[in-house]
């Protein structure tokens, strides 16, 4: 894509991020904020996906795991985006 073409779609407030992406991000710093009240209250980081006061926490740490070994596999389409510096 040419400049001027960026400098148009930014002169009509385009948003290069999109919305859904924004809010996945947001959703993913949340989870992770939880997860380290977690550990600093439990002193680790293996949330149960059966306890019930952590289920979502839980859900989500199995789901990080599950990406992480799709990433570490080589499966990039399964490991939705799951980057370095996770």
């Amino acid at each position: 894509m040419c400049e001027e073409r960026i400098k148009n779609l930014e002169s009509i407030g385009f948003n290069w991020v999109s919305v859904y992406a924004s809010k996945q991000r947001n959703s993913w710093d949340e989870m992770f904020e939880e997860l380290k009240l977690f550990k600093s209250k439990h002193g680790h980081a293996d949330v149960s996906t059966k306890d019930a006061d952590n289920s979502k926490l839980g859900r989500w740490v199995s789901s990080q795991r599950k990406l992480y070994r799709h990433y570490k596999a080589g499966n990039k389409q399964k490991s939705k985006g799951m980057c370095e510096e996770r």
